[in-house]
Parts: structure tokens; sequence; C-alpha cells
């Protein structure tokens, strides 16, 4: 009896953990479905292009026009042929994308900050502050087309840089004596004046709402802000189901993000709606607009991630459940600090890099690289390429999103289940050497059903990151900092975002396809694969259970 500390028994906590270890999982999901938009990001880019910029006419088209009376528009971009028209389409979906990457790459650097916020005050607060910024984000954005908007937005980046110059001056001159020197007490009102002066000329002279302004302010919007609110927000539901499951880590971690990958599909559909109102963000851009999908987006995000968050909290100081037999035992609890200091860090960062790498690179072009693909098909075809046609091979496009989000998802849970079982350095191999395979193939693919069975692989797989480096994380360096150990490991995430974009739009500009990038990325995931069987020997393989 001795062997029992009479503490360790409290009659109530049982019956607390089986009904808010739930209620902590339906929040779990509840965020994730909203985060998951990120991976719906390639929807925007064909509409924003026809909204931001003057249309591009052939000269051909431009004089068919004339001959029927009517004149193209004022502003319209006239160039040689169809092969130049892709090309400035191209290069103005390219800047676009930079949005996708400083989401990312914002997603990922917050996660940081947001991990170690979350390990201090709970997750219910870490997840509400996410919601918030997700909303004003999109809400910016959605405001886009008017003037007012850009202005707001000068006036409050000249606010923050002079709230950094004030604080800097406060630091430089906090032990001069005011009364001796009364300069010193006079120079910040000099330094408001001249911010307001030179903000207000600035402001005069540069901004407007034009396409220059509006790709900046989406870099700002739907790019670092909504970014900075995702890696507020996502962070909190993995960390704290894998403290009320740690017997089932690697299945918990991959529930916990499956969401993400449904609700990508969700915001993806096309034909889906209730009462007549599309619930797909391309129904709904095509019967409202991109701006009304932003505004209408910023308002779900805010209800949504905030009841969520509601349902988030840490468990009781002692465990739930004791683990099941077999199951990988936590590792010892290291600080950020110390776990910056292993070898085995940077094997797990480089790791999730070169898988991130691969998804990302596909996500974020996925829609106009199928459309791309099939368009090309049915030239090779000899079939005569309508605006009908031509929408249609787009639409299609579209619809691969949709089959790449619910496989992500598909495959998070699958992947975590499965290294539960076998081990994460078996399922980590597994994983990158068939995501680095159909890379190799993927610019081959150009029917409907290869192009939907690629996109499924692709997220398959990629989904498995999600599930796998949560739960390896834990087993190497522990569950206690989990949130602020995973946001060093999640640093990859965002810097792979960003190569991944500028190495695909890299190689389509350099040689007119994306097999290069793709080849780059396949081979980095077969060099993960292997560097998985290095750490295998730091990880302990589970047992089956029985």
């Amino acid at each position: 009896m001795s062997a029992v500390a009479p503490a360790a028994f409290h009659p109530a906590a049982p019956a607390v953990s089986r009904t808010a270890r739930y209620q902590v999982l339906v929040g779990a999901l509840l965020i994730q479905l909203i985060l998951g938009t990120i991976y719906g990001y390639s929807i925007f880019w064909e509409p924003l292009d026809k909204s931001i910029w003057p249309p591009v006419l052939t000269q051909a088209q431009a004089q068919a026009l004339a001959a029927r009376g009517t004149p193209a528009a004022a502003d319209a971009v006239i160039v040689a042929d169809e092969a130049a028209a892709r090309r400035v389409a191209n290069e103005r979906q390219g800047y676009l994308k930079y949005s996708f990457s400083i989401c990312v790459l914002a997603f990922a650097l917050t996660m940081i900050f947001a991990g170690r916020l979350q390990d201090i005050i709970g997750p219910r607060y870490t997840a509400l502050i996410g919601g918030v910024l997700l909303a004003l984000g999109f809400l910016i954005s959605g405001q886009m087309h008017h003037q007012i908007t850009f202005l707001i937005c000068h006036a409050l980046l000249v606010s923050a840089a002079v709230l950094v110059l004030l604080l800097g001056l406060h630091a430089l001159t906090a032990r001069v004596d005011r009364a001796r020197y009364p300069i010193v007490q006079y120079l910040p009102h000099a330094v408001v004046t001249l911010a307001v002066v030179c903000g207000v000329l600035l402001g005069q002279e540069y901004v407007s709402h034009g396409p220059r302004d509006k790709v900046f302010l989406l870099w700002g919007t739907i790019g670092l802000i909504a970014g900075a609110g995702i890696g507020f927000a996502y962070v909190c539901p993995i960390a704290a189901l894998v403290k009320w499951f740690p017997q089932y880590k690697g299945l918990m971690a991959g529930i916990a993000v499956a969401g993400f990958g449904f609700g990508a599909y969700i915001f993806s559909l096309p034909g889906l709606s209730l009462y007549g109102v599309p619930l797909g963000a391309a129904g709904f851009i095509k019967a409202y607009g991109i701006t009304a999908l932003f505004s209408v987006h910023a308002l779900i995000c805010l209800l949504a991630v905030g009841l969520g968050a509601a349902l988030l909290r840490n468990p009781p100081a002692q465990a739930p459940a004791a683990p099941r037999a077999g199951a990988v035992a936590g590792g010892t609890d290291l600080t950020w600090q110390e776990t910056l200091r292993t070898g085995r860090f940077y094997l797990v960062w480089f790791m999730y890099f070169t898988g991130a790498m691969a998804g990302l690179m596909v996500i974020g072009i996925l829609k106009p690289f199928a459309g791309a693909q099939l368009t090309a098909a049915a030239e090779r075809a000899g079939l005569a390429l309508t605006a009908a046609l031509q929408d249609n091979l787009m639409a299609e496009g579209a619809k691969a999103v949709g089959i790449l989000a619910i496989f992500n998802a598909i495959g998070r849970i699958f992947w975590g289940l499965l290294s539960d079982r076998i081990g994460r350095t078996p399922a980590m191999i597994l994983m990158f050497v068939l995501q680095g395979a159909t890379l190799l193939v993927l610019t081959a693919l150009d029917t409907r059903w290869l192009l939907a069975a690629g996109a499924a692989a692709v997220g398959f797989n990629y989904g498995g990151l999600f599930a796998l480096f949560p739960s390896l994380t834990a087993d190497l360096f522990g569950s206690k900092n989990l949130g602020a150990n995973y946001g060093w490991v999640f640093t990859s995430y965002g810097i792979a975002g960003v190569v991944g974009i500028w190495a695909g739009n890299l190689a389509r500009a350099k040689t007119g396809s994306y097999f290069a990038a793709f080849a780059l990325a396949a081979g980095l995931c077969f060099v993960s694969a292997v560097l998985a069987v290095v750490l295998g020997r730091a990880v302990k393989k589970p047992r089956a259970a029985g």
C-alpha cells in the first residue's frame, strides 16, 4: 500500500478526464478546420489576377474586338500572341503566390513564440489570439478595392514605426537628467511631428489602390497577418491533445491536424451550397467575388476559432490514463534551449524541411499546374481551345486541390496510427520514399484521373509530416515543452514554403516546366529517408498493441 502516494488518488479526476479530453478533441478539430484554408490559397490566384490587374489581350484579340466595333478597354495590355499572354499571367500570379510563401513563413516563425506562450498561459487564449489575427488579415484584404483601406494601413504602419523609434529613444535617454537637459523631454514631440509630416507626404505620393499596392496589401494581410494567426492557433490543439492522450501521441497528433486537411477540402469544394449560397470558395468567388469571400471568411474565422479555443484546456497535473503497453514513452523533458543544443534537433529540422518543401511546392501551384497539364493535353489532342473549354479545364484543376486536401487529412490519421504501431522511423522512411517517387512522375500526368491520383499521393504523404513530427518531437525532447520545441522544429516549414514557391517559379520561368523543381524536392526526400535511418537509433520502436 505504501507504494502508492495518497496524493495520487483523486476520485473525481478520471471523470473530469473522460469528459474534458473529448471536449478538447472537438475544439482542436474545429480550429484546424478553419486553419486548413491555407491549403486552398491556390484558388485565389486566378480571380485575384482578374480583379487586380487590367486584362491582357493578344493583338489578334484586340483586332477582332475592333472589327466588331468594340474597342479594347483603355487600360488593357496588348501582347503579341498567346505565349506572351501566358508569360504575363504567370508573372502576375507569381507575385500573388508569394502571399502563400509569406503566410507559411509567418506561420512557422510565429509558432516559436506561440508555442512558448501556450506552454505558459495555456492553449485557450493563445488560440484566441490566432483567431483574431487570422480574421483581421482576411477582413483587411476584403476591403482592398477602397482607397481608405490603404490610407489606414499606411497610417498604422507609420504609427508602428514611430512607436519603435520612441521606445528606442526612451531606452537611450532613460538615465538622462531631463531637468538639466530639457531637450530630451521634448525630443519625442519632434520625432512624432517629423513622422506625421513624412507619413502624410509619403502617403500622398505613393499610397493608392493600384495593382502594386494591392499586391503589397495581400502580402501583408492574407500573407503576414493571417500566417501569424495560423501560427498562434495551430500549435495549441496539438500540444493539448498530446498531453491528454500520452499513450497515443502519433494518432492524436494525426487527428489534431486532420481537420487542417478536411478544412481545405471543404473550402475548395466547387458545388457545395446552402439555401442557394455557395459554401465552397470557388463557387462563392464566382457568385460574389474574391473580396466578398475574404470578408465573409474573416467572420467565420473569428467565430469558429473562438469557439474552438473556448473548448481547449490542459489536463490536470496527473495523467488521465496510464500509457498502454508497448507505447513510446515521452523523452526527457528538455527546454527549447537544451533542444537546440542537440544534434538530433537539426536532423529533425532538415527532414521536416524536405518534406514540407515537396508538399508546399505542389500545393502552392496545384490548381494552375493541373489546369496547364490538361490544357497541354487538349492541345496535343488537336482540340479547339475555346474560352469555355479552358474554363472547364481550370475547374478540373480546382478539383485537384480538393482531392489533395482530403487525402492530406486522411494521411495525417493514417501515418500517425501507423507510426504508433510500427515506429516513427519505418513510417518516415516509407513516407519519404513514396513522396519522392510521386514527385518524379508528376509532370507526366495529363489526364483528370492521373492528376487526381498524383494530387492524392502528394497530399497523403505530405499529411504524414504533421502527424509524425509532433509525436517525434515529443518522443525525443519530451511533452512538457512540446509547444516551444515543436515551434522551433516548425521553422523549417516556413523556410520550405518560401524556397518551394521560389524553386517552382524559377523552374517554370527557365524551363517552361516544374520538373526540375520537383526532381530537386524528390532527391531531398530520398536523402531524408536515409537520415531517418540514422535518427532511428535515437528513437525507441514501439511494440504493436496486443
